[in-house]
C-alpha cells in the first residue's frame, strides 16, 4: 500500500514537472513572440521605430546613365545593413518635389523559429523577398534613369523629412544617404548665386538645426560635368561648414 502511494506521488511530481515545463516554454514563446506587423509597411504596430535609413535620390540634374549602376549597388548595400524591424525608405527629389516615399518598409527579417511558429515560413519568406527586397529593386529600376528639374531645393527637402514622425528626432537611430551633386538651388538660397557657398551654413542651421543634429549623413557626390562654374571643392567646403554648424557627422564620397 505504501509502495503504491509512493509511486503515485512520484507520478504526480513528474506530471507536475512536465506541465510546469510546458507552461514555462509556452510563456517564453509568448514573451519573445514577433511583433504584429502593419500589412503595408511591415513595421511593428505596437512598437516605435528604433531605426530608419532614408535614401534620397536627387534627380534634378541629368547624370550619366552609368550612375544608375552605382545607385543600384548603393541601395542593395544600405538595405542589406538594415536590421530586423528597422525601416528603409527611398525617395526621389525631382520636378514634383514630392516627399511621398517611393518605398518605405521595415525589414521583416529572414524566417526563424518564432516567425515560423506564429506566421509560417512561407508567409515570412514572401514578405522578406517580395515586399522588402523585391519591391525596393522595382523602385530603383524606375528612378535610376537620368532626369532634371528647374530647381534643386536640397536643404528644404531634407527639412521636410526631418519633420516626419518616422524620421524625426524621436527615432533613436537615423541614417540619411544622399545621391546628389549637392548644388543647393532654390529661391531661398542658391549656390549658383552665392559666393563660395556663403549663407549655406546659416540656411542649414535654420532649416535642419536640432532636428538634423543626430543624423548620420552619407553624401554620394555625383560629378555630372554640367557645373564647372561651381566646382566640387567649393560645394564640398560649403557643406562641410554647414554640417559642422549643426554638429552633424557626415561622410563625403565621390561617384564617378
Amino acid at each position: 500500500m505504501r509502495e503504491h502511494a509512493r509511486k503515485n506521488r512520484l507520478y504526480g511530481v513528474a506530471t507536475g514537472g512536465v506541465l510546469l515545463t510546458l507552461a514555462a516554454l509556452s510563456f517564453l514563446v509568448w514573451l519573445f513572440r514577433p511583433p504584429f506587423p502593419d500589412p503595408e509597411t511591415l513595421c511593428p504596430t505596437q512598437r516605435p521605430i528604433r531605426a530608419h535609413t532614408l535614401v534620397i535620390v536627387d534627380r534634378t540634374d541629368r547624370w550619366d546613365p552609368l550612375i544608375g549602376d552605382t545607385l543600384t549597388q548603393l541601395v542593395e548595400e544600405a538595405q542589406g545593413s538594415t536590421d530586423r524591424y528597422e525601416k528603409f525608405s527611398i525617395v526621389a527629389l525631382d520636378a514634383r518635389l514630392s516627399t511621398h516615399p517611393l518605398f518605405s518598409v521595415c525589414n521583416p527579417g529572414e524566417p526563424n523559429f518564432l516567425t515560423d511558429l506564429y506566421k509560417g515560413r512561407r508567409y515570412t519568406k514572401r514578405d522578406f523577398d517580395r515586399k522588402f527586397v523585391g519591391a525596393a529593386e522595382s523602385v530603383v529600376a524606375q528612378i535610376r534613369q537620368p532626369a532634371q528639374a528647374a530647381t534643386s531645393p536640397i536643404v528644404e527637402y531634407i527639412h521636410a523629412w526631418l519633420e516626419r514622425k518616422d524620421f524625426d528626432a524621436t527615432v533613436p537611430k537615423r541614417r540619411l544617404i544622399l545621391l546628389s551633386d549637392m548644388r543647393q538651388n532654390s529661391n531661398r538660397l542658391s549656390l549658383y548665386r552665392s559666393r563660395e557657398g556663403a549663407g549655406l551654413t546659416q540656411f542649414v542651421s535654420s532649416e535642419m538645426g536640432a532636428a538634423g543634429k543626430n543624423v548620420d549623413y552619407e553624401v554620394y557626390f555625383v560629378a555630372h560635368g554640367h557645373d564647372h562654374n561651381v566646382p566640387e571643392s567649393q560645394v564640398r567646403e560649403a557643406w562641410n561648414r554647414a554640417f559642422a554648424g549643426i554638429s552633424a557627422t557626415h561622410e563625403w564620397r565621390q561617384v564617378n
